[in-house]
C-alpha cells in the first residue's frame, strides 16, 4: 500500500522525492485518539508552550464536543485535519487553531473581549472564553443559521449553559456588509476566520476594534494560497501589520450558501489531486523550477493539500 501510495504521489507532484509521503513535518505529528493526548501533541511540537495559558485553555475544549455529528464517535474527531461541519463550512485543523490563539493571546487576556467572525462550530469561541475568563465575553458571528444553531448547542455542550449564557453569543450575519455586530461596539481581539480578497476589506474589521486590540485575518482570493495577516491597533491610531503564514481558508459569503450534494471520496480526492498540480504549476512558474520535498513541507497550503491527498489514498 505504501508504494502504491508513493507512485500515486509521484503522478500528481513530479520533482518531489518518493519518500515525500513517509517524511515528517510537524503537522504529522499533531493528534491523537483523545483530546488530551491531541493536546499533548500540540505541547510535544511546540506550537503550545507547555505550562502556558493557551496550553490550559485547549485542554478545557475538547475538540470532540464541536465536530459534526457523523465524527463524534470516530477518531478522525481529534486528528489534525480540517472535518466538515456543514454544506461549505469545516472545523479547521487543530494546529491552525493552536496558532491563530497563540498569536492573538495578548488581547485575550482576563477580563477582555473578542469576537470570531465565521464561527462555524464555535470552538474557537470556547477556548476564548477561557482565556478571558469570567469577566471577559466572546462573540460569534456566522452567515449561516443552522451553523448559529450548531455552535451555540455546542457552546452550551463545552462550557454548560450558565456559562454559555452570561458569557457568549453567537450572531447571525448578513455577510461583508453587516456582520450583526452592535453599532459602535469595539473589541480587543477579532479572528477572521473566512478569507477576504482585498486590504480594504480586511481593513474594515479595524472599526470594531478598541486601541491595543489585535486582528488576525486571512487576505487572498479563494481557492488560492492566503496570507494570514495580523494587525494591531495601536494607541495613536497607527496600525502594525505582519504576515503570520500561509493558509487556505473558505471565502467570506455575502449570502447564505445554496446546499449541495456531499462530496464523495472520489471527487475530492480530484479535487485535492488538481489543487495540488496546480500548486505545482503556480511554484514552478513562480520560481523557474520544480519544487522540492523541503519546498511542499514548507509550504502551509501544499503541506495540507498533501496531507488530504495522503488520507485519502489509504
Amino acid at each position: 500500500m505504501l508504494q502504491l501510495i508513493r507512485r500515486r504521489a509521484l503522478s500528481v507532484l513530479s520533482g518531489i522525492s518518493d519518500d515525500l509521503l513517509v517524511s515528517s513535518s510537524l503537522g504529522h505529528h499533531i493528534g491523537g485518539h483523545s483530546h488530551a493526548a491531541l493536546v499533548d501533541s500540540l505541547v510535544q511540537t511546540h506550537v503550545v508552550a507547555a505550562g502556558s495559558r493557551l496550553e490550559a485553555a485547549l485542554r478545557r475544549v475538547d475538540r470532540g464536543d464541536f465536530v459534526a455529528p457523523q465524527f463524534r464517535n470516530s477518531s478522525e474527531r481529534y486528528a489534525n485535519r480540517p472535518l466538515k461541519v456543514g454544506t461549505e463550512a469545516t472545523i479547521s485543523t487543530p494546529q491552525h487553531h493552536a496558532q491563530v490563539l497563540g498569536a492573538l493571546e495578548p488581547h485575550l487576556q482576563l477580563g477582555m473581549t473578542a469576537v470570531d467572525v465565521g464561527c462555524g462550530s464555535g470552538v474557537l469561541v470556547a477556548a476564548m472564553v477561557h482565556l478571558v475568563g469570567p469577566l471577559g465575553s466572546v462573540t460569534g458571528v456566522d452567515i449561516v443559521p443552522d451553523l448559529v444553531a450548531f455552535a451555540r448547542d455546542n457552546l452550551h455542550r463545552s462550557l454548560g449553559k450558565a456559562v454559555a449564557a452570561t458569557q457568549t453569543q453567537v450572531v447571525l450575519s448578513s455577510g461583508k456588509k453587516d456582520l450583526g455586530l452592535p453599532c459602535g461596539s469595539r473589541y480587543d481581539c477579532i479572528h477572521v476566520g473566512v478569507a477576504v480578497e482585498t486590504k480594504a476589506e480586511a481593513e474594515r474589521f479595524l472599526e470594531y476594534l478598541k486601541p491595543g486590540g489585535g486582528l488576525v485575518v486571512p487576505l487572498g482570493g479563494p481557492n488560492t494560497e492566503q496570507k494570514l495577516v495580523k494587525m494591531t491597533k495601536l494607541a495613536d491610531g497607527t496600525v502594525d501589520k505582519r504576515d503570520l503564514m500561509s493558509v487556505l481558508c473558505q471565502p467570506m459569503l455575502d449570502s447564505v450558501p445554496v446546499a449541495i450534494g456531499r462530496e464523495t471520496r472520489a471527487e475530492k480526492l480530484e479535487r485535492v489531486e488538481k489543487a495540488l498540480a496546480q500548486w505545482r504549476e503556480d511554484y514552478e512558474a513562480e520560481n523557474g523550477r520544480k519544487p522540492t520535498r523541503d519546498d511542499l513541507l514548507g509550504n502551509a497550503v501544499a503541506n495540507q493539500l498533501f496531507q488530504e491527498f495522503a488520507a485519502l489514498r489509504k
